[in-house]
């Protein structure tokens, strides 16, 4: 599987849910079940997707290679957001205020391994001054 086929579904996911919201009268129950499926879908995309992100980073050895990754699971939350914002207001009873507050935990964590890894690879660039550790024999 590929970074971009990953990425491609997500954006359907939450598509999908932006869709939904718009076709579906929040007033009617049934509507709600029928949004609760999108919710757990997207719900679903950003924990496996965290999870993906967090076992692939760990594997790079290139610290600007793990920062774009974490780059990456950052904008896919920041797209769920823009979506949940107002979803979450419209749908309240369905899962979305739930699922608005996972995605914005999920994308503070991102950002910050983001910017760890960005930190580190800067950090791994620097050379060390001569002199500063004793040469051992």
């Amino acid at each position: 599987m590929t970074d971009e086929l990953l990425k491609s579904v997500n954006e359907c996911q939450v598509a999908d849910l932006a869709r939904a919201g718009k076709d579906l009268d929040p007033s009617l129950p049934e509507s709600c079940e029928i949004f609760k499926g999108h919710v757990r879908s997207v719900q679903a995309a950003v924990i496996h997707t965290y999870q993906l992100t967090a076992a692939a980073s760990l594997r790079e050895k290139d610290a600007a290679e793990a920062a774009k990754l974490w780059k990456e699971m950052g904008e896919f939350c920041r797209a769920a957001l823009k979506e949940l914002k107002e979803l979450k207001e419209v749908y309240s009873g369905c899962g979305t205020p739930e699922l608005y507050d996972l995605a914005l935990d999920y994308m503070s964590e991102a950002d910050r391994r983001y910017y760890q890894n960005l930190q580190d690879s800067e950090c791994a660039k620097t050379q060390l001054p001569p002199g500063l550790f004793p040469e051992t024999k």
